[in-house]
């Protein structure tokens, strides 16, 4: 059910990002680049009161979950007033006075988003995904439609902050639909110290990471200019593919399937690598393969005017190689009550990594951003696998064990789309048709090396037939 919402909302975002980057200019989109970034750091308060707090706690009570929408209302309250004060005041260092509409319509949508966020951690928590993907695919795909229709009717950027406002009105009125306890939205603050015990480190992991996750877009837009904020978000999209299309539907589930294996009392040393194992099967062959084919994806999504793009892509595909493990690190630390070690781990690794990654854009430019990702992400990596070491008892050779075979299904997979890049005469810059006979090749590799290594992924295949239950090819251990 996760998977398939994932998969819809990709198709329908992909298809949006596709037809406005060619309606709209990358001054244009730069506005609400710029606007999302800024947003993204207003709306960190709110994970104060945190939805993760409700699915991993032992036992939940009403007053949990009143409290829970209570904070998280206030706090909500307390952004969308700040926002609007200073929007004037970031309308006018960034040159950009259509910031301040912008930041007036987006406003009205995040006390829409904070109704569904809780409801869709309640149904998170019980398991109910197909009533969750229900929520997020009325959301994502009205929105969708109604970005690509205001774009043709001449809305420019604001096309995305009214878009955000129809969906999340129709998203909404579902989620009451769906869950109608109106009592949740009764105020109270009881048992607010646990929360705020969970949300005061949950709070700050979120600014420390918007902060200076969006520092570089917000410095680019300043001091070179909304064009270039623009082009190195697109990238960043563009590179992030493979984590939303292959592990975006896993994700969602992870973390309340580790809370349900700790209050049982199981130990997640196994499951969390043998999900390793089943992430890198799939996140580093797609992550080498679009490293190689990266002119004709940016091609195909974007269009030519962002075909730039392309070698920042290329890099930061191979940079992104390293971050196989941060879609589960968050989950089974908070699963296990690591919330604290999160916390220190942002301390370390986030300021470094945004400050790095601003000056290298701002004084090299794109390029240089783009290789410098290839320190910072290994560092995050590096930083975050020694707090899950240290709280699971896994060693280096465990690690090394897990991920062997996903290392030779990516090389192999790689090894098609080289050749045909080397014997095309033009490089990386395939056509259509070169980079459909590169893919085919690169799935050919994939599932060759899959069979050949006897990866994990075969026993988890074999037990989707119907018919084969259990059975596995690979021999007993």
């Amino acid at each position: 059910m996760s998977t398939g919402e994932r998969y819809v909302l990709l198709v329908s975002n992909f298809a949006t990002t596709a037809v406005v980057s060619r309606i709209l200019t990358p001054q244009e989109i730069g506005v609400s680049v710029i606007g999302m970034a800024i947003l993204a750091i207003a709306l960190s308060v709110r994970e104060f009161s945190s939805s993760s707090f409700l699915i991993q706690r032992g036992e939940l009570s009403r007053e949990d979950i009143r409290g829970a929408f209570t904070v998280m209302f206030v706090l909500t309250g307390i952004a969308v007033t700040v926002l609007l004060a200073a929007s004037p005041i970031l309308a006018s260092v960034y040159a950009e006075p259509n910031l301040v509409p912008y930041f007036r319509v987006i406003s009205a949508c995040l006390f829409l988003d904070a109704l569904v966020i809780l409801v869709n951690a309640l149904l998170r928590r019980e398991m109910a995904f197909g009533k969750v993907a229900a929520i997020s695919i009325t959301n994502g795909a009205t929105g969708a439609v109604a970005t690509i229709a205001l774009a043709f009717a001449g809305f420019s950027y604001m096309s995305f902050a009214w878009a955000w406002l129809i969906g999340s009105g129709l998203a909404a009125c579902l989620a009451l639909a769906l869950c109608p306890h109106f009592w949740m939205f009764k105020p109270t603050l009881a048992n607010w110290r646990a929360m705020v015990s969970f949300g005061g480190y949950n709070g700050s992991i979120a600014i420390l990471f918007r902060i200076f996750d969006a520092l570089p877009l917000l410095l680019l837009g300043r001091l070179v200019s909304p064009n270039a904020a623009a082009l190195f978000s697109r990238t960043l999209l563009i590179g992030q593919i493979p984590d939303k299309l292959l592990l975006g539907g896993a994700v969602a589930v992870v973390l309340p399937a580790f809370s349900a294996e700790v209050r049982q009392g199981s130990d997640l040393k196994r499951p969390y690598l043998a999900a390793l194992s089943i992430v890198t099967a799939f996140y580093w062959p797609a992550l080498l393969v679009l490293s190689v084919l990266a002119y004709p994806v940016v091609d195909v999504v974007l269009g030519r005017q962002w075909i730039e793009a392309a070698p920042l892509v290329q890099v930061v595909a191979i940079a992104l190689l390293f971050s196989f493990s941060f879609e589960l690190n968050y989950p089974v630390l908070v699963a296990v009550g690591a919330i604290r070690d999160l916390f220190i781990r942002a301390l370390i690794v986030f300021p470094l990594s945004g400050i790095l990654l601003s000056m290298a854009g701002v004084f090299g430019g794109l390029q240089a951003a783009a290789w410098c990702m290839l320190v910072t992400i290994p560092f995050q990596a590096y930083v975050a696998l020694s707090f899950v070491r240290r709280r699971l008892g896994l060693k280096l050779k465990d690690i090394a064990a897990a991920l062997w075979r996903s290392a030779v299904m990516a090389i192999a997979s790689a090894a098609g789309p080289l050749c045909v890049a080397f014997l095309s005469g033009t490089g990386f810059a395939l056509s259509h048709g070169q980079a459909l006979a590169a893919g085919v090749l690169a799935l050919g590799g994939w599932g060759a090396a899959l069979v050949l290594t006897r990866h994990p992924l075969v026993d988890e295949i074999i037990k989707s037939i119907p018919g084969f239950g259990r059975a596995s090819l690979r021999p007993a251990e």
